[in-house]
């Protein structure tokens, strides 16, 4: 299996890509209360600094873990084969509504 294959079955373009949407959101509802309270300059790159740490860690933690219907588990722990079969049958159940 290739990496890319194992990347987009892991989600973490997925995860990767609603974490940048969250924290473009973030960084803008963050830059108009910080001028309406007119905090210091610094507060702002605080947030954008704090953002840009963070995804790397969500990255390595869509990679690590997945979150299944009894909740958060380590990627190791999962059955490869009922986790394929729960995505393949919730993706038709989508496509036939």
């Amino acid at each position: 299996m290739s990496l890319f294959n194992e990347l987009k079955r892991r989600n973490v373009f997925r995860v990767g890509v609603a974490y940048l949407i969250g924290s473009w959101l973030l960084a803008q509802i963050a830059e108009l209360l910080l001028d309406t309270f007119r905090a210091p300059d610094w507060t702002m790159q605080f947030v954008v600094v704090v953002l840009m740490i963070g995804f790397p860690l969500v990255l390595f933690f869509a990679w690590a873990f997945e979150l299944t219907p009894e909740g958060v588990k380590r990627e190791s722990e999962i059955d490869r084969t009922a986790s394929s079969a729960r995505r393949q049958r919730t993706g038709w159940i989508a496509a036939s509504s």
